[in-house]
Parts: structure tokens; C-alpha cells; sequence
């Protein structure tokens, strides 16, 4: 009894999930979470475009284990954006992650493959944690271990996340009930990434995002926000309005399936662009 209550308590207070490094530390408004840091809650993830011909409307695949961890991404021969420690972000067609540990992991194993550059990469993650198990920083390796580069996480008193410094800085506050507040994403010349969260009912109600210019904070320069509604308790639309441009768009959840919930994307004259199958 004693070895499960102690499992359990490691696994509420991990903090190691979905390595899609080009996207770690940002907000995943699919998934309402923190990638690499929150758990991703689906077992797979399909990008699907019925404009395209029946040979190519998957655009990718990503598997997850169940850990809310990444274990494959195939593209499909379409490219998939993902980090690359030599190059930053690039298209790829297939990664493969391997784990160290089923729970936590001190090292985390990539291989990439790009059939249009024939290469292939390989290079590990090296997790380092604090006592409560919450990751402490994150060494990216290559394959004969030199670092090319680390990242490191601070946590308030509460064990929340409060900044990760990678690129030039993610920064995370935090309502009284535990829930994100703010998103910041400075760049070091000239812009400041705010994203900003509302609830209602307990529930996620909208999302602001707006970029400023650093040496001129009132300027606004992108002014954007999703506005979430709710059916039967579960999330069935998301409307975005860019405010500086009034464009528009949204996207619909679908609950039909039992191993699956489809969001459709539409247009602001509600034309149809493509959609995601997310497993559960």
C-alpha cells in the first residue's frame, strides 16, 4: 500500500510530458495546455485536410504515451515543424522518442529523418529535477553527449511554474485558484508576446493575445482573442477575431465518435479549411 501511495505521489507532481521542443513552454489552445510542462490528455493527434487529394489529406500523425509524452511524429512526407539543436526549428518527416524511465526520465532519446535533405539526427535530453519532482532544467545533447545548449524552470512557493529561459524568456502567473493567468514572450529587440486568460464558471471563457513593441509598450502591434462556449458541459466552439485586422475564424468540437473528438476549422464565411482528430 505504501509503494503505490508513494507512485501516486510521484506521479501527481511530474512535470515532464510532451517534448515537441520547437513548441516547449507555449500555450497549446487545442489541448488548453502548457506544452512540455502540463499533461497532454489524448493518445493521438491527426492532422486531416479533405481539400487535398485521398493520398494526401493526413498531414501528420503524433502518438503520445500514456504519460501525455510524445513518442512519434510522422509527417507524412509533408514536413513537421520541430527543434533541431544545430539549425533551430525545421521540417522533418518522421521522430522517434525513446524514455529512459516509464515515470521519470532522466534522459529522453530523438531521432529525426528529412527524406528531402537526407539526413538523420540523433540527440538526447537530460532532465534534472528538484525534490518535488518538478523538472529543475533540461541538458540538450547531441549524440556524443557535448550540451549544446540548457534550459532552465523556476517555481513559486505554490510549485508553480513561473519561467522557463529558453530563447529569451517564458514567463507564468497564476490566479488564486491555481489556474494560468498570463503568458509572457519577450524577444530581446523588439517584441513583448502577452497572452491573457479568463474564466467563467470555473471554465476557460477567452483568450487574449497581443503583442507589444518592447521600447514602446503602448504600442500595440497584433491584437488578437478566442472567445470559448460551452455545450452540455464540454467545450463546442472557439470563435478568433483578430481586432487590429477584423479577420475571423473558428473552429467546432465534435463528440460523435467514442475514441475520438474531431475540431473542424472554418473561416469567417464558415467555409471549411481542415480539421484535427484528437484520440482519447
Amino acid at each position: 500500500m505504501k509503494v503505490v501511495f508513494k507512485f501516486l505521489i510521484i506521479l501527481s507532481s511530474l512535470s515532464v510530458y510532451s517534448q515537441e521542443l520547437c513548441g516547449f513552454g507555449t500555450y497549446d489552445f487545442i489541448s488548453n495546455t502548457i506544452q512540455g510542462v502540463d499533461k497532454f490528455p489524448y493518445s493521438k493527434v491527426k492532422y486531416v485536410n479533405n481539400r487535398k487529394s485521398i493520398k494526401n489529406r493526413v498531414r501528420y500523425v503524433i502518438n503520445y504515451d500514456r504519460f501525455g509524452r510524445v513518442i512519434t511524429i510522422d509527417s507524412k512526407g509533408n514536413g513537421y515543424s520541430i527543434e533541431n539543436l544545430i539549425e533551430g526549428c525545421k521540417e522533418l518527416d518522421k521522430a522517434i522518442y525513446t524514455y529512459s524511465d516509464s515515470i521519470i526520465p532522466k534522459e529522453v532519446k530523438i531521432k529525426e529523418n528529412n527524406q528531402y535533405q537526407d539526413t538523420q539526427m540523433e540527440y538526447s535530453l537530460f532532465f534534472h529535477y528538484n525534490t518535488l519532482n518538478k523538472t529543475k532544467s533540461i541538458d540538450y545533447t547531441d549524440s556524443k553527449g557535448e550540451i549544446f545548449s540548457s534550459i532552465n524552470f523556476e517555481y513559486d512557493k505554490k510549485n508553480q511554474l513561473t519561467s522557463i529561459d529558453k530563447d529569451y524568456g517564458y514567463y507564468y502567473e497564476w490566479d488564486n485558484k491555481s489556474r494560468i493567468k498570463k503568458i509572457t514572450i519577450p524577444d530581446p529587440f523588439y517584441i513583448v508576446r502577452e497572452y491573457k486568460f479568463t474564466y467563467v464558471d470555473n471554465r476557460l471563457a477567452s483568450v487574449i493575445h497581443i503583442s507589444r513593441f518592447k521600447h514602446s509598450i503602448d504600442k500595440i502591434r497584433t491584437y488578437s482573442i478566442y472567445i470559448y462556449t460551452y455545450k452540455n458541459d464540454r467545450l463546442d466552439k472557439v470563435e478568433y477575431t483578430n481586432i487590429k485586422s477584423e479577420g475571423s475564424s473558428y473552429r467546432d468540437y465534435n463528440y460523435d465518435n467514442d475514441d475520438k473528438v474531431i475540431i473542424t476549422y472554418y473561416d469567417s464565411e464558415g467555409v471549411y479549411k481542415h480539421h484535427l482528430e484528437y484520440y482519447y
